[in-house]
């Protein structure tokens, strides 16, 4: 009888835990999908906020097609926080194009390409 070296058995083992792996994976869900109304063409990534909530910017979309701050549950719950341009001249800025950090004060700070005072 042929003996079966560690190094072979090691293997083996190695190829049924990437199988069993592969066999338990999750598949990829979409949580939301932006209607223009809500915001369009998201930038950048989300943060996590305190409240565990995520966090993030569209460039475009929102009351004037230029972009918003949106709060998305870890239930898949898109809520638009902003629209930029709600003020005269658009001195809120427009066309976010980063994303967001939250600062220790709470507040969650960001960056526009137009506009601001």
């Amino acid at each position: 009888m042929k003996e079966v070296g560690s190094a072979r058995i090691l293997c083996l083992v190695a190829v049924f835990c990437i199988a069993v792996d592969v066999a338990s994976a999750q598949t990829f869900q979409t949580p939301v999908t932006f209607n223009s109304t809500n915001g369009a063409v998201p930038t950048d990534v989300l943060v996590q906020g305190t409240d565990g909530n995520l966090y993030g910017t569209t460039q475009y979309g929102g009351a004037a097609n230029i972009g918003t701050v949106f709060k998305l549950t870890q239930g898949g719950a898109l809520t638009r926080i902003y629209s930029f341009c709600s003020k005269t001249l658009c001195t809120d800025g427009s066309l976010p194009d980063a994303g967001l950090v939250q600062a220790s004060d709470g507040n969650f700070y960001g960056t526009t390409f137009w506009g601001g005072s």
